[in-house]
């Protein structure tokens, strides 16, 4: 049975210090935490180790299922970075904060911030046409009352496009579907785009769509004449600061790439084309906490402007890309998952509380992506009880 790409679920330079071991000292879940292995990575050693231990705690939590093998973190609070890493790869060795895995759809983000940089330059506007950039005629793409899909609908899952378009046979194996996915090419995309009939034309109804972020990143690629690696690299890598993020990961860093695997424990391959604007990327945690150090920091009207409210409403909303939760108060939640075949992560940051969680894992099961989710809210929970958010 084939299954579907970059899942998501509704309902996210800075000065390291050195690695350190996890000691016995640590009381809470200790023979969990020896068994599984820790290396932390923090500013401050001896300020931040009650936020290393509540984190230690709730990663351990999660690898007592033995469907984890491994999970990486990293958590950005009070201007300081803290990084846990426990369990074992598949190759047997310990995640660290170099290890690269697929981030999923939490990619989407990166289009939306690429999105925010042309509406910032004049190059598009939200609410105009889709069909402005797209050569030929498109009947097919438009909303109840002859209304035009937008940019806006695309960006927030609001158009009726499918999830996916392409390589989406339900008599696809997983292998068959990922050798569809890294032969795809944009002809083969329009292509098919140019048959697609909507879910549902209301421009209003959520309908989640990798097809519609992918349009998103051809029509940024059209207006800037510039490929996504590029763009990355002008807009957000220049802002951010990352350095082990890549679209196309180097020969020389694929020794770096984290193998995922199944709830059953087989060993899922990696997808390397496709929709790379909806769910190409590769990251580290380094990478990530640099990713969520922009978002909370920096005062650019760019980066600002990926978090305003676009859809939805004041407790459950969408902006460039981001899901919002409770939108109008001090706990404001900007937050994104993502999933491959073998890996699940979820993002959130807290713009109000300058705090963002990453979590990562290299399995897909059923439950991961909501099983992240949890971790990360009992980690913001525990985080406010004592009096550190």
């Amino acid at each position: 049975m084939s299954k579907n790409l970059f899942f998501s679920l509704i309902i996210f330079s800075l000065p390291f210090g050195s690695t350190v071991l996890a000691t016995p000292s640590i009381n809470l879940f200790a023979n969990d935490i020896g068994k599984f292995g820790i290396a932390t990575k923090v500013n401050e050693p001896d300020s931040q180790g009650v936020i290393t231990q509540i984190i230690q705690t709730e990663l351990a939590v999660l690898l007592a299922d033995k469907k984890f093998s491994a999970i990486s973190s990293a958590v950005y609070i009070n201007n300081k970075v803290i990084q846990v890493h426990m369990g074992k790869l598949d190759d047997g060795k310990k995640p660290d904060s170099k290890t690269l895995y697929e981030i999923g759809s939490i990619t989407k983000t990166y289009t939306g911030l690429l999105l925010s940089q042309a509406v910032y330059d004049h190059k598009l506007r939200l609410d105009e046409d889709i069909r402005k950039f797209l050569d030929g005629s498109w009947p097919n793409l438009v909303l109840a009352t002859n209304r035009p899909i937008t940019l806006r609908h695309l960006i927030t899952h609001t158009s009726g496009l499918p999830m996916n378009i392409n390589c989406n046979s339900k008599a696809m194996t997983i292998h068959q579907q990922v050798s569809c996915f890294n032969s795809l090419t944009k002809k083969d995309f329009f292509d098919r785009l140019a048959t697609v009939r909507l879910k549902n034309a209301t421009g209003k109804d959520y309908q989640y769509s990798n097809a519609g972020v992918q349009l998103v990143g051809y029509i940024l690629e059209k207006v800037y004449n510039r490929s996504f690696e590029v763009l990355l690299k002008k807009y957000v890598f220049s802002r951010s600061r990352e350095q082990i993020t890549f679209a196309n990961v180097p020969i020389n860093e694929m020794a770096r790439v984290a193998v995922g695997k199944d709830s059953l424990g087989h060993t899922m391959p990696l997808e390397n084309g496709g929709y790379l604007y909806a769910g190409g990327l590769k990251a580290s945690t380094s990478s990530m906490a640099m990713y969520m150090k922009m978002y909370l920091t920096n005062p650019d009207p760019v980066i600002r402007q990926t978090q305003q409210l676009l859809a939805g409403n004041e407790q459950y909303g969408r902006a460039y890309a981001w899901n919002t939760f409770d939108y109008n108060t001090e706990s404001r939640m900007l937050y994104h998952n993502g999933g491959t075949f073998g890996t699940s992560s979820w993002l959130a940051i807290y713009p109000k509380k300058q705090c963002g969680v990453f979590l990562i894992t290299n399995a897909m099961t059923n439950d991961s992506q909501r099983r992240l989710n949890e971790v990360s809210n009992r980690i913001i929970d525990k985080l406010k009880s004592a009096h550190l958010l």
